[in-house]
């Protein structure tokens, strides 16, 4: 997957009641509710008779209902919908946490229950950080229930309370208590209403994200709402009405639960508990037995003996959260196989990562003054600080020798041992991090310790085999792998030249460069605004040698006879401006504002009609701002001048067998490889120099 672009420009529409009245109600009749735990977990309520306990609750205001974190004025309210036992949502929390360290003035956070039938243990675990959230320890707890989703037990939850030093009979009691069983219930309603049935599911300022998403993801989402609040804000919005406005704004088919439940605190009648069915046996999935050749080059750093019966291969990216999260186990693998194992350090550092390739770099710069190991905890420990401008202080503070170290950055000495290590990554289908392989044998992820354990012990018992049959120790690892397999990645650029017609597209650069870059996208496509920036990068590094079009392929049916269906609907219109744009020289300008603002310039749902003309009216806005003969820009639309433009831009694209967007062709011919400035830059170099 590609990255998308950062929305930046605020949209300003209608002016909302204020909710302001509602939430003085609610706070007023919070009769039934204990002591608040200072910002930071749940109210838990006091029981006060058998009449109390049954009757039906007054309205809580939301900041006191819900588990939070953050200031309450914060310009950004993140809404978590979450289950315990659910994978992807303890990325998901990996990632919010690092949200809420970036923006800890800008984000609040709060958590709202979704345990799904099918994770058994999601439950308890919910009311587990709820009764230890009555002490004062939500998120403390719910910290220890994501890095332990495995083993959600009751002897755990009190465990983890007396780690955490909670009066463990006050934990043991509320972990029967009907009301927070209750609440979590109420959460589930809350999250079904709000049409989040999967997990886990976020709001950012009532834009709604499914899934767990990439750190930039959020970080894209959050600084484009930070930009509209702002303007709320001084358009008269309070903090006590800004999220009801930007929920109103961002979700307004949801806005009036969204309010009602997670600003005014009236909750809607909860969600009946799971039926509890008997479990289905599951058969065990074959174990993977598949030893992958991980081919060393001899520059890796590695710890261990050379000749050790284990090789475990690291292949790891500075920037990734996950990566950082696994180290302790690792550091307790290195100790239980002392003296039996060597750890081999390769880097893959992924393209979302921005930092990443140069730090993976700087790393081995300072390993060139024997520090690789203590670089390599300062990166790990410091990963929102890994900029070219930040590295060389991290190398001073681990003792590496400033100038030299720069030097050797500068000159990009360690780049291609990167790029050789993220080659073999590819070849080992390391695609992801982390990924370790254990004499060949591959596990991906943040692993415990114990499948580390099980794997070593497996491949250990192979290799005593081996060296009690004659082979020497420092050949174990060459001849374990020697018949390994590695995938054959496709040729980076296709064997089949198209022809493509450049004439009245838009070019950056020469239309007589050497090098000619063909880029179908479409306006709605989330990835295809972010390919111009590497591309033009890779570009300056070859000046005068590369142009770089810009071909539509709007993934709708409203235009484009080869899609069956219509997946983008503003992509056909946006187009059409584009047109329009390109005839007035303001193409460039029109492109960058489409691919920052597509998710907000056309309401998401109601009748198709009312959202294109929605958007008709913010395209008109914004190439008015640019100074187009708004008149001719009209006629131009409506005449439809630019069908026949689009209808040879699909011509081509369909001799092509372009699919899906953004596509590449380079010099006419599918290109296939990383859409990274390195993989662009590299890839032209080639071509130049007649290899490619």
């Amino acid at each position: 997957m590609r990255l998308r672009s950062p929305r930046n420009a605020p949209r300003i529409l209608s002016l909302l009641p204020p909710a302001l009245l509602a939430l003085v109600v609610a706070l007023a009749l919070t009769a039934c509710v204990g002591k608040p735990d200072d910002g930071k977990g749940p109210i838990g309520s006091k029981k006060a008779s058998a009449a109390t306990e049954t009757a039906a609750k007054p309205a809580v205001a939301a900041k006191d209902r819900f588990p939070s974190k953050g200031k309450a004025d914060a310009r950004i309210t993140l809404v978590e919908i979450s289950d315990f036992q659910c994978p992807f949502c303890s990325r998901g929390a990996e990632t919010v946490k690092q949200v809420s360290e970036q923006w800890k003035d800008d984000v609040r956070v709060i958590f709202v229950n979704q345990p799904l039938s099918f994770h058994k243990d999601a439950r308890p675990a919910a009311v587990a950080a709820l009764a230890a959230g009555r002490q004062g320890k939500y998120w403390e707890m719910h910290d220890k229930l994501f890095a332990n989703a495995k083993d959600l037990t009751s002897a755990n939850f009190e465990k983890w309370a007396g780690e955490l030093k909670l009066d463990l009979v006050a934990f043991k009691k509320d972990l029967s208590d009907p009301a927070l069983m209750r609440h979590v219930d109420e959460d589930v309603a809350i999250a079904n209403g709000l049409g989040v049935s999967g997990t886990p599911g976020f709001f950012i300022n009532g834009a709604k994200l499914s899934g767990a998403q990439p750190f930039e993801k959020f970080k894209e989402t959050i600084e484009a709402e930070l930009t509209k609040a702002t303007a709320e804000l001084a358009a008269g919005a309070t903090p006590a009405t800004l999220q009801a406005r930007m929920w109103r704004k961002n979700s307004p088919s949801l806005a009036d639960k969204a309010i009602k439940w997670l600003i005014d605190g009236k909750v809607p009648p909860p969600a009946p508990p799971p039926k509890a069915e008997p479990e289905a046996k599951k058969e065990e999935p074959a174990e993977d037995k598949t030893v992958w050749k991980v081919e060393l080059h001899g520059k890796e750093p590695a710890k261990g003996p050379a000749d050790a019966p284990i090789t475990l291969v690291v292949f790891t990216d500075f920037q990734c959260p996950f990566c950082s999260k696994v180290r302790p186990t690792l550091t307790e693998v290195e100790k239980a196989y002392e003296g039996k194992m060597r750890m081999v350090f390769k880097n893959q550092p992924l393209s979302f990562h921005k930092n990443a390739q140069i730090a993976a770099e700087a790393a081995l710069c300072g390993g060139d003054q024997g520090k690789f190991w203590e670089m390599e905890e300062r990166l790990f420990g410091n990963q929102q600080t890994l900029s070219r401008e930040e590295l060389p202080a991290h190398a001073k503070a681990v003792g590496v020798d400033e100038a030299a170290f720069v030097a050797c950055l500068d000159a990009k000495q360690k780049r291609q041992q990167v790029l050789d290590d993220a080659a073999m990554a590819e070849k080992v289908t390391a695609t992801g991090t982390p990924a370790f392989f254990i004499n060949g044998r591959k596990i991906s992820g943040a692993q415990p310790l114990d499948a580390f354990r099980r794997l070593i012990d497996e491949e250990l018992a192979k290799a005593k085999a081996l060296l009690a049959a004659g082979t020497d120790a420092k050949d174990v690892y060459a001849k374990t792998i020697a018949s390994g397999k590695q995938e054959v990645p496709p040729p980076i650029l296709a064997p089949k030249v198209n022809s493509f017609d450049l004439e009245g597209s838009p070019v950056h650069g020469s239309k007589d460069a050497p090098i000619k870059v063909v880029v179908y996208k479409d306006f709605e496509c989330p990835f295809c605004g972010r390919v111009s920036l590497p591309l033009k990068a890779a570009a300056s590094q070859h000046e005068g040698k590369v142009a770089i079009a810009f071909k539509h392929f709007p993934l709708s049916s409203q235009c484009n006879p080869g899609m069956s269906r219509d997946m983008h609907p503003g992509a056909c219109q946006s187009a059409a401006w584009s047109f329009a744009a390109l005839q007035q020289g303001k193409f460039a300008a029109f492109e960058d504002f489409v691919f920052n603002n597509f998710r907000t310039l056309m309401p998401r749902e109601g009748d198709l009609a009312v959202r294109l003309a929605a958007q008709a009216t913010k395209l008109e806005a914004h190439c008015r701002e640019l100074g187009m003969d708004i008149a001719a820009a009209k006629a131009f639309v409506e005449s439809r001048q630019w069908k026949p433009k689009l209808d040879r831009d699909l011509a081509e694209a369909s001799r092509a067998g372009v699919e899906g967007t953004p596509a590449v062709y380079i010099n006419g011919r599918l290109y296939s490889g990383k859409m990274t400035v390195d993989g662009f830059a590299e890839t032209f170099g080639l071509i130049l120099a007649g290899k490619l």
